[in-house]
């Protein structure tokens, strides 16, 4: 179960981008924010009320991509990719819009 947060309380990196823009993904919350990196639109939330999780589209990254941000403390790529599996279902996004994800990568 998604529930939205107001902020995130850990640092999280990029484990997957969709191939669709952020205001399609259906969240509710969303609000344009900024951060060391750059001004970005997307929300938080926890992952069934443990694991915090960020969506967000960056300015500076390609148009119609969301990236999805987990819990940096999730090393184990199995997990990472069961954990995007259960976003991608719990915000009704077809797999089929998973343009990237860690396990692709996993050095990264």
């Amino acid at each position: 179960m998604i529930e939205p947060i107001k902020s995130l309380s850990v640092d999280v990196i990029p484990q997957a981008i969709i191939a669709l823009p952020v205001e399609q993904i259906g969240l509710k919350y969303l609000r344009e924010e900024s951060d060391d990196f750059d001004f970005y639109e997307g929300t938080s939330f926890k992952l069934d009320d443990k694991i915090e999780i960020a969506v967000r589209h960056y300015r500076g990254h390609p148009k119609n991509t969301t990236t999805i941000y987990i819990d940096r403390r999730e090393r184990d790529v199995e997990h990472i990719t069961q954990l995007i599996r259960k976003i991608l279902k719990e915000l009704h996004i077809p797999v089929e819009a998973l343009q990237w994800e860690r396990r692709q990568n996993p050095e990264l």
